[in-house]
């Protein structure tokens, strides 16, 4: 995986590697060097602490057990301002998360400059202030533009904003060519531009340099499974099992494999076993337990499906993470065939935002835009055009009014799709054309195409339609179908339907 086993998990421990590598020990006020990021601190042990997690394997750390070295750290220095926000960012606690965050704010003052710079990118990036957080990332990689991880780093973070022609740029610019980790990174990049063969390439660089390491089998395999060679993307995963039988990440890969596949009891027989074979963080218990419910809504079983995403809601609730318990809420609505269900799951979404605790303002913002765009989708459903335009007006307040990238998505594909509902198909095309990613936008991109006669662009849009294989239940309500389709030539794909569930 590109995260190995989670995202942060990544982030954190590059930054800490990246910190790790230049400043002196037991030094209260490091030096800014030309070429390393310097770390801030004055206690000897705590800056062992962050060697002993520059020495580990990044993509074998768990991530409890950097956030309890970063407990430590901060305990024997707690001017430590990075260690706090590194906390902050690795912690699976919402309350530490906050606790932490704060404290890094309080001590920032203790840390030289690129690392109050850093301290206020990622600070920034939680709070999804995306032209900030940009320009500070800029800043840090002006700084360090061969600082290995300083490039790792940025790479990730703009992978994640779906920037993946800047993260193969950066990459490039850099000149490093012998980091495992750059390699990873960037061969997604490629692969999310569906540029497999460039992909392709740096994978088998990665896999020799770490021929010992499960991870580059398992990242291998997850862009195989994008590119869609099923097949071969079950061989790798099962080689990632074979270095390391403990990468759990893989086992449920192959799970996951075989529901894209088409072959939904077998994935569930697949993800069972893994369930049985690793004990799991909680969001990772949640993560695959969400794609296991999945498997249901891709063979049109409602009820089973609700049965599998209601438990999830339920223990999401008992757990107070209700920013899982709104999605969850979220995504049955989308799969409901009745729009009056649909908008009582969108109502129990609400409540679980409204009631969160402990939980990040902009995590829920986030979570909140995502609701009301399916609320959007469920008020056309239902040709409301008054429910449509209220919900997309508050959409476009927060859109204006903040600077995230993913709320600005989710306001540009509902309007995309109330401008689709209204036939204004070229005020569609340039709202749905920002939301390329998602195959709900994606799919009527294709039809408002057609519409206004850019054959071509309609041509284009639907191969990559039909070629996503990304894990998602958007994914799965409108791919097979649409595939199934598009592979027909006498089928038009202005004809084809949403997911027709039996009840």
């Amino acid at each position: 995986m590109i995260c190995a086993r989670r995202f942060n998990q990544i982030v954190m421990l590059a930054l800490l590697t990246t910190l790790a590598m230049s400043a002196p020990a037991a030094a209260k006020r490091a030096p800014d060097t030309k070429d390393s990021m310097p770390l801030t601190t004055n206690s000897e042990e705590a800056r062992r602490l962050v060697d002993v997690a520059w020495e580990l394997d990044l993509d074998q750390v768990e991530q409890e057990q950097a956030a309890e070295m970063l407990r430590k750290a901060v305990q024997l220095d707690p001017d430590f301002a990075v260690a706090h926000e590194l906390l902050a960012e690795t912690s699976l606690d919402p309350a530490e998360q906050v606790r932490e965050q704060k404290r890094a704010s309080e001590t920032k003052h203790f840390a030289s400059a690129p690392e109050q710079l850093l301290i206020q990118w990622w600070q920034d990036a939680s709070d999804h202030k995306l032209i900030s957080a940009i320009t500070e990332m800029n800043d840090v990689l002006g700084r360090y533009p061969r600082d290995r991880w300083v490039v790792f780093l940025s790479t990730l973070w703009l992978i994640n904003q779906t920037q993946y022609e800047r993260a193969v740029a950066v990459y490039e610019k850099s000149g490093i060519n012998d980091s495992p980790g750059l390699m990873n990174n960037t061969a997604y990049a490629f692969a999310y531009m569906h540029q497999f063969d460039s992909a392709y390439v740096l994978m088998d660089k990665y896999a020799a340099a770490l021929p010992k390491d499960a991870n580059p089998q398992d990242s291998y395999a997850e862009i195989l499974r994008m590119a869609g060679k099923f097949e071969k993307a079950i061989e790798h995963y099962q080689a990632a099992l074979q270095i390391d039988p403990q990468f759990y990440s893989s086992e449920f890969g192959i799970a996951d494999t075989y529901s894209l596949m088409g072959d939904q009891t077998r994935a569930r027989e697949e993800y069972e076993i893994a369930f049985k074979k690793f004990p799991l963080p909680e969001l990772h218990q949640v993560q695959w337990k969400t794609r296991e419910a999945m498997t249901y809504v891709r063979e049109n079983d409602i009820k089973g499906a609700d049965k599998a995403f209601q438990a999830i809601a339920d223990h999401a609730h008992a757990k107070h993470m209700s920013g899982v318990e709104a999605d969850t809420y979220r995504q049955m609505a989308l799969y409901q065939t009745n729009p009056q269900r649909a908008l009582l799951f969108l109502a129990k979404a609400d409540t679980a935002i409204h009631e969160g605790q402990n939980a990040l303002h902009a995590a829920l913002r986030q979570q909140q835009a995502q609701v009301l765009r399916a609320r959007v989708q469920v008020a056309i459903q239902m040709h409301d055009q008054a429910t449509a335009t209220r919900a997309l007006s508050q959409l476009a307040r927060m859109s204006n009014n903040s600077s995230d990238r993913l709320i600005e998505v989710a306001h540009e594909g509902a309007a995309g799709a109330v401008a689709f509902s209204k036939h204004k198909y070229a005020d569609a095309i340039s709202h749905l054309e920002e939301d390329a990613n998602n195959p709900l936008s994606l799919k009527l991109l294709a039809e408002a195409y057609e519409k206004t006669g850019a054959t071509v662009d309609a041509k284009q849009t639907g191969e990559k339609l039909a070629g996503m294989n990304d894990f998602t239940l958007e994914q799965a309500l409108v791919v097979p179908a649409f595939r199934k389709c598009f592979e027909d030539s006498a089928c038009h794909s202005s004809n084809i339907k949403p997911v027709s569930m039996k009840k």
